[in-house]
């Protein structure tokens, strides 16, 4: 899973040098003859933004923030957040949050002493509040030190909210597993998949499917995994390139996917589930991470514009079904969004 994201991360990479969090000025040898202004400091209160209708959690900097009601403002503070996932009523939050533990490793025959590194899933209320781990990547606590850590990743909480997919990289290079959680006790009701390599789930509307990107034959493709562990069945995309990272509409008919064109670059499409008919709903090569409206009139994404990602927000204007999308709408002010990680839109 690592190495995926090493892959289709790499927009991220290059782009979010330009706003490390100490507002280091972009590289010469990226955008040569052109100077970058400071990235703005990572707000620690409310900010304005243009209002739009429901709630947007989104990350900046490694930690979670939530727009609602013509502003954004943080929900969390430590700068090791990611992968947002709202309820459908914009009221409950889910999100992977990276942590640490002292341990050993075996290296070169020796027994040294090592930083391990894995990933929990934790929920809170949208507007903050306290925190529970759902799901922990400490497997296990082992008194001699090798500890059993996996990286818990990519949390999608399911239309009802009784259900959570998670993607649970174990650090072994054996891929990674799809699994399915109670989202009430937190207990593992499914494994969906084992040893592949996903990534980005998404519920169909009616809680029957899961669409998630595969890497497992390499090149990234979308595929439908029944929640009832039936076989998974890969969508078809008509356009040119490499699809990932798709979410449904609320009609479950369309999925809006990040399209990597052949020759570099990322664009949001929109692909019809049942047909396969792809519309492109941007053109610019610098926008990737869709996710509709709830009422399906609006897409959020991410783009880049002189080296520093914002979230965006653009009417579709009946883009579907022959119309032109109106111009997008600039939602955050520079401060540096996270480019790996979707937003995630609820009421």
């Amino acid at each position: 899973m690592r190495a995926r994201e090493a892959l289709f991360g790499a927009i991220a990479v290059a782009l979010v040098v330009g706003y490390g969090v100490l507002g280091s000025r972009l590289s010469p040898a990226l955008l040569p003859g052109g100077t970058i202004s400071p990235t703005p400091a990572k707000p620690t209160s409310a900010v304005s933004a243009p209002r739009i209708p429901g709630t947007i959690a989104f990350t900046l900097r490694g930690d979670i923030y939530v727009l609602r009601d013509g502003k954004y403002a943080n929900v969390t503070s430590e700068g090791r957040s990611r992968s947002p996932s709202l309820s459908p009523d914009g009221r409950t939050l889910v999100f992977a949050r990276t942590e640490t533990i002292d341990g050993k490793r075996a290296v070169d025959g020796q027994i040294v002493p090592a930083l391990l590194h894995y990933s929990d899933i934790v929920r809170k209320d949208s507007s903050g509040g306290v925190e529970a781990v759902v799901v922990t990547g400490l497997r296990a606590k082992a008194a001699n030190g090798f500890h059993l850590v996996a990286f818990e990743d990519n949390p999608a909480l399911s239309p009802d909210g009784s259900r959570l997919a998670v993607v649970v990289d174990l650090g072994d290079g054996n891929g990674s597993n799809l699994e399915l959680y109670d989202a009430k006790t937190n207990r593992r009701i499914s494994l969906l998949s084992r040893g592949s390599d996903l990534a980005d789930p998404s519920w169909s509307p009616d809680g029957k499917t899961i669409v998630v990107t595969s890497y497992t034959l390499g090149p990234p493709r979308l595929l439908l995994v029944p929640a009832d562990g039936r076989a998974a069945t890969p969508q078809q995309v008509a356009a040119e390139g490499e699809p990932y990272r798709a979410s449904y509409s609320s009609d479950g008919k369309w999925l809006v996917y990040t399209l990597r064109h052949p020759t570099g670059g990322n664009d949001i499409h929109a692909v019809e589930v049942s047909t396969g008919r792809d519309v492109a709903l941007t053109s610019d090569g610098k926008s990737w991470n869709g996710v509709f409206s709830p009422d399906d009139a609006r897409i959020a994404f991410l783009h880049e514009a002189g080296g520093v990602i914002d979230l965006y927000a653009m009417e579709l204007n009946g883009a579907l079904t022959g119309g032109t999308p109106k111009t997008p709408v600039k939602l955050t002010n520079g401060e540096g969004i996270d480019g790996e990680s979707r937003p995630s839109w609820g009421r």
